[in-house]
């Protein structure tokens, strides 16, 4: 792969931007979130896409070791918005969640920039402790303190999956790191037990996790997305209805142009675009773990696996909802869903995998470099 990973790398991104840019303008039509505007959702994504490209070609310029000198601060910046998202006359709540600061006519998902963020710091954090990683109190327990903060400001809003994906990233790089895995697994086992507490403590939780394990008998209440989600897929069969034909985006599946675009792409394009969706984003995950494998040393190794984890592990989680595998939770599909902050996000995480490559070191390479001063 070598050299060419940057460019297998850039080309599935630019694949799933396309997708979803195309998806949009095809459900923007029908959503009530519209305001009136037919293209309302394509000429947002695409504003939030030139940002997100600046940034990612900015991260990509850096080098690693600049990008985790200033770990603290990131990290910092983005749980002080976290909080602000959840102060009255500050953050913006819709359907009772507090995950919003609105900028003008945008709004801003702090939990989104946490996630890097807390990726960043995590390996920094490695950088910082280096063979004290081995330890279990240097490794993990410390660390995962210092997120306790955000973590606990993300349940408040409340927005549990993204607490969920804020540990399981930390876990991720200081895993690579060199971290103990036992202990590691432990704690996972005591943070799944807490998110399931805090899940069935919240009725609206509880109601989509019992909905979850019988959908068809919740079918007109929490399992209603789904069903309408699988019978998208089912609708479009091999080949799919044609682009722009979708009959469930015309009000019947909620949340068609973020969470559940999925369904609609294999209604409208069918089961080759579904498939094929899937073996881009394995690619990509494949891409992004092969330039961190070849980085210049373990902090940036950690780093461009939990980049890379963030993107590949919302998108399992998006697949998994929407075909009923997972009880229904807001996270988006990477590239394709709207979303400017989450588009910003997986953006800014492949600006650092194309800065790993930059710097990277490939035996190949290093084999061509010593046969040319060898013939000289």
């Amino acid at each position: 792969m070598g050299r060419n990973s940057a460019h297998i790398l850039v080309a599935c991104v630019a694949a799933l931007v396309g997708l979803g840019l195309t998806m949009l303008a095809s459900v923007g039509a029908f959503s009530p979130d519209n305001r009136g505007q037919t293209l309302f959702f394509l000429q947002r994504q695409g504003l939030w896409l030139v940002v997100g490209t600046g940034i990612c070609v900015g991260l990509s310029r850096c080098d690693a070791k600049s990008i985790l000198k200033y770990a603290g601060w990131i990290f910092g910046i983005a749980t002080v918005m976290v909080a602000m998202s959840i102060i009255p006359g500050v953050g913006k709540s819709v359907k009772g969640s507090a995950r919003w600061i609105p900028l003008g006519p945008f709004a801003v998902q702090p939990s989104e920039i946490l996630k890097l963020a807390t990726v960043v710091l995590a390996a920094g954090w490695v950088k910082w402790k280096g063979p004290k990683m081995k330890n279990a109190w240097d490794g993990l327990i410390l660390p995962f303190l210092i997120l306790a903060l955000p973590v606990l400001l993300l349940v408040k809003q409340p927005d549990l999956g993204s607490a969920a994906f804020v540990m399981a990233a930390a876990a991720i790089v200081l895993f690579v790191g060199g971290a103990p895995i036992f202990p590691l697994v432990i704690m996972g086992i005591l943070a799944l037990v807490g998110v399931g507490f805090v899940a069935v403590s919240m009725p609206e939780r509880m109601d989509r996790i019992v909905a979850f394990m019988n959908p068809e008998a919740h079918r007109q209440g929490g399992g209603y997305q789904v069903t309408q989600a699988l019978i998208a897929l089912g609708s479009g069969g091999v080949r799919g209805v044609g682009l722009g034909q979708s009959i469930q985006k015309m009000f019947y599946l909620p949340e068609a142009h973020t969470d559940f675009i999925f369904p609609i792409v294999g209604e409208e394009l069918g089961l080759f675009a579904t498939l094929g969706v899937v073996i881009v984003f394995l690619i990509l995950t494949l891409c992004g773990g092969f330039i961190a494998g070849h980085a210049n040393d373990l902090p940036a190794m950690a780093l461009g696996m939990g980049a890379t984890a963030l993107v590949g592990m919302q998108a399992v989680a998006n697949l998994a909802v929407v075909t009923g595998l997972l009880p229904p939770k807001g996270v988006g599909l990477p590239f394709i869903s709207y979303g400017g902050s989450n588009l910003v996000l997986c953006l800014g995480a492949v600006g650092i995998l194309l800065s790993l490559h930059r710097e990277a070191k490939y035996p190949v390479e290093a084999r061509s470099r010593r046969l040319v001063g060898a013939a000289k």
